[in-house]
């Protein structure tokens, strides 16, 4: 349970999952058939290749580290005095990488329960990760900003990790978060075939409203939210529609990682092209509206606790 009510309701039942809204809180959880219950080391152990702990071809790694150089810009531009960051999920380490080069960060932590992406980070690029679950760390330093992109959906114990995240900030410290947002377009007509629904690694989602109650409860000032990702809104889009065309389950976004030749990824590819404009122009329309696809919130620490 993500929380202790118990009045709840269920939205959705698919792949061996049922999905269920707090009637209190209003956040959506998951309730994982326990056949198929993994530890989250299992879940995650194969996430990344071993080399150069990639996902992706050559190109499209390229354009990750693209925005991952991007969003260590913002996290400059947003707290310039910072010196001291946490990423929680820190992926491969790019971002912290970046601000501890080119903006002279003094403290730049991350934390990664996958083994090659904290293999390369901690022996590549040479940071400061720790392989454990952010509850299971014992961190002296407060800090000036913590990010978490795209981790908290991935959580059981979302109000433990909102709590101790709220623990290691600086009082007025930064805290960004970003989340799929389950309130957004596509989700609502795709529903089952909404790509950032995937089961097999997501346990809780958001919508702006439940995400934003969530920290306001303990304590954080609400400063800017926004439901666009250059990144991740137009593709979540994309994926979501062609899913729901041809019943495919992310063919294209899995051959992405694999690239296993199968004929159909030309209908689907074709189905791709064709939909991405459209999509990138609906999402930008929705950028401060509620149905845009993720949640993306930057929020400060109160001075004084209430």
């Amino acid at each position: 349970m993500i929380c202790k009510n118990e009045n709840l309701e269920n939205i959705l039942e698919t792949k061996g999952h049922k999905l269920s809204k707090c009637l209190s809180c209003n956040i959506i959880f998951s309730h994982k058939d326990k056949q198929e219950f993994k530890n989250s080391t299992e879940i995650y152990s194969k996430y990344y290749q071993e080399e150069k702990a990639n996902r992706f071809g050559f190109a499209v790694e390229f354009v990750v580290k693209i925005f991952r150089f991007i969003r260590a810009c913002k996290v400059s531009l947003l707290n310039p005095k910072a010196k001291s960051v946490l990423d929680i999920g820190s992926g491969r380490g790019w971002m912290l990488y970046f601000l501890k080069k080119y903006f002279k960060y003094d403290v730049s932590i991350g934390t990664q329960i996958s083994e090659n992406a904290f293999k390369f980070s901690k022996e590549k690029l040479k940071l400061e990760i720790y392989n454990k679950d952010l509850l299971e760390l014992s961190l002296n330093p407060r800090f000036d900003v913590i990010t978490i992109w795209h981790v908290l959906e991935h959580v059981e114990t979302v109000e433990l990790y909102i709590e101790k995240i709220h623990e290691l900030l600086e009082e007025e410290g930064t805290l960004i978060v970003e989340v799929p947002n389950f309130n957004s377009w596509t989700s609502i007509l795709t529903k089952e075939y909404w790509l950032a629904l995937d089961l097999k690694h997501h346990l809780v989602f958001f919508t702006p409203s439940s995400l934003t109650s969530l920290l306001l409860k303990y304590n954080f000032e609400i400063k800017k939210i926004r439901t666009f990702s250059l990144e991740y809104s137009t593709f979540t889009s994309t994926q979501s529609l062609v899913n729901w065309i041809t019943g495919t389950d992310s063919y294209f976004f899995e051959w992405l990682q694999n690239k296993n030749f199968d004929p159909k990824i030309i209908w689907h590819t074709f189905l791709f092209a064709i939909l991405f404009l459209p999509c990138f122009l609906i999402n930008l329309c929705l950028y401060f509206s509620k149905y845009g696809e993720v949640i993306h919130i930057i929020a400060k620490k109160r001075k004084y606790d209430k």
